[in-house]
């Protein structure tokens, strides 16, 4: 990318970002923000678009997209129903271990006996009427299905591939096999991807049809591309199909944009958005990757990508409270200073909340806003109809929304309308702090406070100390997971295991003893390091630089962090790997032959250079093959490297196998 401007454009959970940069320069000309419309993303994302300079959009040869709108999903529970077909699947051992990669109950899936061996051979077909069957009755009103094959990675998917030519023949959804996604061996791994896949295709679906129609309303022809997970980039098409590449697309792109602007060499990257909170370590300038697959919320995948760590912490985090402590939710709700803007009646409503001087332990002053019309979906009860009916003229606050829906407030059921983001919860946030404390005052003061006030009330204190308390919750989320990423980092067993709940103690305690300077205590529970924490996303700016000094360090939030994530889109490219291993086969006398797993298909060879040779042709043939797959036009790059592995035993050294990995580098359509 040498020439030309290019858009970038970052749809998170609350903002929609914007930015118009010169490749050749190497600087942005200009930038923008407007809310992300939940109802219409289109809306948002033309009213971004709009605040750039016009002239500068139509010459644009590149529009590179990142969103968070995946990563929210996962960490709130929310997408499309999918359903998973697990061919060969062990229902004791998905129903021991699927859940550590966040698959479902054996139930919730369909399994079939595969009938394959470890080595990939067929002993016999599955029993393709059966599978007809079950899948012409079990699969209705769903958004998308994956389907994985234990052993696929051994055979060249065979059964995967007609799986879901049978399948496609009876339904018409979105259907991706694990092998199309990815070719590791942990089948429980593979089928997490595939049914997370699954689940995200309306989410992405829905954000590129928006882009297409912002495009076509500001006659915008640029070439349309996408960032991965891993920071690189890939053609609309390709994430269309493969939505979980999508997984970490915002959070790396924030990172990108975020390294980028600070010019930080060891750092902490940390995108505090609307919704979630992306942290990631950069070393020598350079972001680390994950080991082993990227995880988000209970999803563990084999997707390639940075070592982030999101957690929920934005915003517009709800606001809750017990009866002694304010505390934060995963979750996002749409800020009450935000619905109080749009729809006066919310005022009214907390108003007159505030003035019944009525305790509760339910979340009274919290209300339900419809964001889309369910009146012919088929899947939906008569009562959650009613209820989304009832909501047509606007927000309700819980007592009328509960009525609304024929019920009261102790037995109001719409959390399925919640999760698959039909109602959205308005409540008190961050944000609304903010607008208190004047940090923020976009939307409206009055509805925040009234909020707050009738929260402080249940609580027993003071709108001031519930402001006081409400930062201190965000600091407190953001210092324990900086520690976390770094000791994770740092030491070997807290990089395998993570840091558990007796760590987590620890780095909280270190929290409140840093807050009064470690005194007057018989032993200090002090963490510093010497990483600058760099900052980005909007509300970061007001919590950084005090969680920095807890921990003995400096804050930095360059110019344009409110736009990082835009940035960090449109600087990407194209950069694949593709691996294939050569699989020795022992006999009596030692090896006898190797097998080489490779992009057309597997073969044996006697003479390990053979083997070696083939192999290296097929890994750059499977990332070329990939590269334009994702987008990747001209000339491209193709490289590949060997990793021998040994081990060593009683008789000596002994000869594990070997992965070639092809890499190829390429430029997207137009620059």
């Amino acid at each position: 990318m040498d020439s030309g401007v290019g858009i970038g454009i970052d749809t998170g959970g609350t903002y929609t970002d914007a930015v118009i940069y010169d490749f050749a320069e190497r600087k942005i000309l200009g930038a923008s923000k407007a809310l992300t419309t939940r109802q219409d993303l289109s809306v948002g994302i033309l009213e971004a678009l709009d605040k750039l300079p016009p002239e500068l959009l139509k010459s644009a040869r590149i529009m590179a997209l990142s969103t968070t709108l995946a990563t929210n999903a996962c960490i709130e529970g929310k997408g499309g129903r999918a359903r998973l077909v697990f061919l060969g699947g062990d229902r004791k051992v998905i129903n021991e271990s699927g859940g550590k990669y966040g698959l479902p109950p054996a139930e919730d899936m369909y399994i079939q006996e595969s009938y394959t061996k470890f080595s990939g051979a067929i002993e016999q077909e599955p029993d393709w009427e059966l599978f007809n069957n079950a899948v012409a009755s079990q699969f209705n009103h769903l958004d998308g299905a994956g389907i994985v094959e234990i052993y696929a990675i051994k055979n060249n998917a065979v059964l995967e591939k007609k799986a879901k030519e049978l399948f496609q023949r009876i339904h018409k959804i979105p259907v991706v096999c694990g092998h199309e996604l990815f070719s590791d061996l942990n089948c429980l791994q593979r089928a997490s991807g595939a049914l997370l896949n699954a689940g995200l295709f309306p989410v992405i679906q829905e954000f590129l049809l928006a882009i297409k129609k912002s495009m076509t309303e500001r006659d915008i022809k640029a070439a349309v591309v996408i960032v991965r997970s891993d920071g690189t980039l890939m053609s609309e098409e390709f994430a269309a199909l493969r939505p979980v590449e999508t997984l970490l697309c915002g959070p790396a792109a924030s990172i990108a944009g975020g390294t980028w602007l600070s010019k930080a060499v060891n750092c902490v990257v940390i995108d505090m958005g609307g919704t979630t909170t992306d942290m990631a370590l950069v070393k020598n300038s350079v972001p680390v990757k994950a080991a082993e697959g990227i995880s988000v919320g209970k999803w563990r995948t084999f997707v390639q990508g940075f070592s982030i760590k999101t957690f929920g912490l934005g915003g517009d985090s709800a606001v809750h409270y017990d009866e002694t402590k304010v505390f934060l939710e995963d979750y996002r709700v749409l800020p009450l200073c935000v619905a109080g803007a749009m729809y006066p009646s919310v005022i009214t409503g907390l108003q007159n909340l505030v003035d019944s001087q009525t305790p509760h332990d339910k979340y009274l002053h919290e209300h339900y806003l419809l964001i889309r019309d369910i009146k012919d979906g088929e899947r939906y009860t008569d009562r959650e109809k009613r209820f989304c009916d009832a909501l047509q003229q606007g927000p309700r606050i819980l007592r009328d929304a509960a009525e609304a829906a024929g019920t009261d407030i102790y037995n109001l059921q719409v959390s399925r309308l919640v999760k698959e983001g039909v109602v959205q919860i308005c409540g008190l946030t961050p944000t609304d702090i903010m607008h208190i404390r004047g940090d923020f005052s976009a939307y409206s003061v009055e509805a925040a406070r009234l909020g707050a006030e009738y929260t402080a009330f249940n609580l027993g204190i003071s709108v001031e100390e519930l402001c006081d308390r409400v930062y201190d919750e965000v600091r407190r989320k953001i210092y324990l997971n900086v520690v976390k990423i770094l000791l994770e980092h740092q030491d070997k067993y807290y990089m395998k295991n993570g840091v558990d709940r007796e760590a987590e103690w620890l780095i909280l305690q270190s929290y409140e003893s840093a807050k009064r300077g470690h005194r007057d205590m018989p032993v200090s529970t002090a963490f510093t390091t010497d990483y600058t924490l760099v900052g980005i996303g909007a509300p970061i700016r007001i919590f950084l630089a005090d969680v920095a000094k807890l921990l003995g360090t400096q804050a930095i939030v360059p110019e344009h962090y409110e736009v990082a994530n835009a940035l960090g889109a449109v600087v990407g490219n194209i950069y694949v790997s593709y691996p294939v291993t050569i699989h020795p086969n022992y006999g009596p006398g030692g090896i006898e032959n190797y097998t080489v797993f490779g992009f057309t298909g597997n073969q044996v060879f006697t003479k390990p250079e053979d083997a070696e040779l083939f192999a290296a042709e097929e890994a750059k043939a499977g990332a070329r093959a990939e590269a334009l797959k994702r987008g990747a036009h001209g000339e491209i790059t193709v490289t590949c490297d060997f990793d021998r592995k040994d081990v060593q035993a009683k008789s000596g050294s002994v000869y594990m196998g070997t992965t070639v990995t092809g890499y190829a580098t390429g430029s997207v359509q137009g620059i």
